[in-house]
């Protein structure tokens, strides 16, 4: 196999199918819970019908953890001793529904796209995970891990 074949090569070949979602009801907590368990770089946020309405990546909860820390540092610099601090990070952290963190612009592609393809979208719109959705629903991820994949695996096969 030559490197341009992998490129014509079909994400559902390569993007990740044992993936986790969440609902727009769903906490930032339970995000929190899939990433770390499953070892996800992002959950896809999907409605009741499976539909993409979202997408939280390591880059969005950096978002919360970085502005929660600008609010206690400007706002509350002596917030060591003060509970509130505790329930504003609590709540942060644990109950604010995924809504609040979610990002609405997810990029996505349909299976039958090719790596190359979809490697060029990332790159063009600046995103490091794609939805691979099919009708509509979520069928998988592709990330820029599974490029990282590809070309190890140029001249064999590793796919997932």
């Amino acid at each position: 196999m030559t490197k341009l074949a992998s490129c014509d090569e079909a994400v559902g070949d390569w993007m990740s199918k044992s993936i986790s979602s969440v609902q727009r009801d769903s906490t930032v907590r339970d995000v929190l819970e899939l990433m770390k368990t499953g070892n996800f770089s992002s959950i896809p946020v999907v409605d009741a019908a499976g539909n993409v309405v979202g997408i939280v990546t390591r880059s969005d909860l950096a978002g919360v953890v970085l502005s929660t820390d600008q609010l206690l540092d400007s706002d509350y610099p002596h917030f060591e001793d003060c509970l509130w601090a505790v329930e504003l990070i609590q709540r942060r952290f644990g109950t604010d529904k995924v809504t609040e963190v979610m990002s609405e612009n997810v990029a996505s592609v349909q299976p039958e796209t090719t790596m190359y393809d979809a490697a060029k979208q990332m790159v063009d719109d600046g995103f490091d995970h794609l939805a691979v959705t099919k009708d509509n629903k979520l069928r998988g991820m592709l990330s820029a891990s599974d490029f990282v994949r590809l070309v190890a695996n140029a001249g064999g096969d590793a796919r997932p």
